[in-house]
């Protein structure tokens, strides 16, 4: 081989070492800190399916009967770990957010080698609570359905973070 393709393919084993030092580190970042993202976005996304509904046409409420409102879903009060290190532990609903994760900073503090430092969420909003995958490694589960964005959860749900599940009680 020449001196130029030594030299070439010594540059390209330099280059493709640092793209791996700089993949691990934003793997680590995203570990520790979470994903990156404006807080605006979820009060933003939160909005959108709040919104008020849009008024109906004139004369159609004549066209449709009138059905009196459904009984309301009973609301969950409790977050319950139903299995894993920490099973049988009660968690109670407020308005704020419920954090999962290893991180202490967070409402339940998992020990668990396949939870992230930030993990996952519960959101109360609009009456219901929504779960959230806060960019975790592994995942967050219900059943066997990977989150890919904020879904609404109701009682008796099972979420799996890790190798802990836990679900929401009336």
């Amino acid at each position: 081989m020449s001196e130029f393709t030594v030299l070439v393919l010594r540059l390209a084993f330099f280059v493709l070492l640092w793209l791996f030092v700089f993949l691990i580190a934003g793997v680590l970042r995203q570990d520790l800190f979470g994903p990156r993202r404006s807080r605006n976005r979820a009060s933003r996304r939160s909005r959108k399916t709040a919104g008020s509904p849009a008024a109906a046409p004139a004369g159609s409420a004549s066209s449709q009967p009138h059905h009196p409102p459904a009984a309301a879903p009973q609301q969950p009060h409790s977050l319950v770990v139903t299995s894993g290190a920490l099973q049988g532990m009660v968690i109670a609903l407020g308005t704020a957010p419920i954090t999962i994760g290893r991180s202490s900073d967070n409402t339940l503090v998992l020990d668990d080698d396949f939870a992230s430092g930030h993990h996952a969420r519960f959101v109360p909003s609009g009456g219901r609570w929504y779960v959230e995958d806060l960019g975790s490694t592994n995942g967050t589960f219900i059943g066997e359905q990977r989150l890919s964005s904020p879904i609404p959860i109701s009682p008796g749900t099972a979420v799996t973070v890790g190798h802990t599940t836990m679900e929401l009680r009336s």
